[in-house]
């Protein structure tokens, strides 16, 4: 499994554009072509030198926010995921790398995705955010969140990002 970034006229884009459209919900997703032209880095995860997923991040001070994650359908379950955030992890030693996910319904139910992140490196913060009505939870690659980082990351993305609507909070 290897990572590499790849530019808006890569021919790997369209691929990596129909993983897009099969892995994430039509009202969650963004394409790939629009995040590279706010800035957001599309890394390609290729295994075997075959591209087979992608991560889009967005790199803000000492902060790496995994926007959008996926991989094909037919390879999910098999350790790329685990593998291609480890090494996001590994690249970024002095950076927090941020990832939110939706919030289980209750404290006793704790979702797959939840327990993906939390096996391959990922803390829970005690933070959470919420978009068009669903409450996310927002982990960190350390066990230091540094949640001003993120408010003003958050602050700064909305400028460029219309959509998105920075309201970061933390349960008590």
């Amino acid at each position: 499994m290897e990572i590499r970034e790849i530019k808006e006229d890569s021919e790997d884009l369209p691929v990596l554009e129909a993983i897009n459209e099969e892995a994430i919900p039509e009202i969650e997703r963004c394409a790939l072509s629009d995040m590279l032209a706010t800035g957001a880095k599309v890394l390609c995860i290729d295994d075997h030198q075959e591209p087979v997923g992608f991560m889009a991040v967005r790199y803000y001070g000492n902060l790496v926010y995994l926007a959008y994650f996926a991989v094909r359908k037919d390879l999910r379950s098999k350790g790329i995921g685990g593998s291609a955030v480890r090494e996001l992890i590994r690249q970024n030693p002095d950076r927090q790398v941020v990832v939110e996910y939706e919030a289980p319904d209750s404290p006793e139910v704790c979702n797959a995705v939840k327990r993906f992140y939390l096996r391959n490196g990922f803390f829970e913060t005690g933070w959470h955010t919420n978009y068009d009505n669903t409450e996310f939870e927002i982990a960190c690659s350390q066990q230091e969140f540094d949640s001003a980082e993120f408010i003003a990351f958050s602050e700064d993305i909305a400028k460029v990002v219309s959509d998105h609507i920075p309201n970061p909070f933390r349960k008590e």
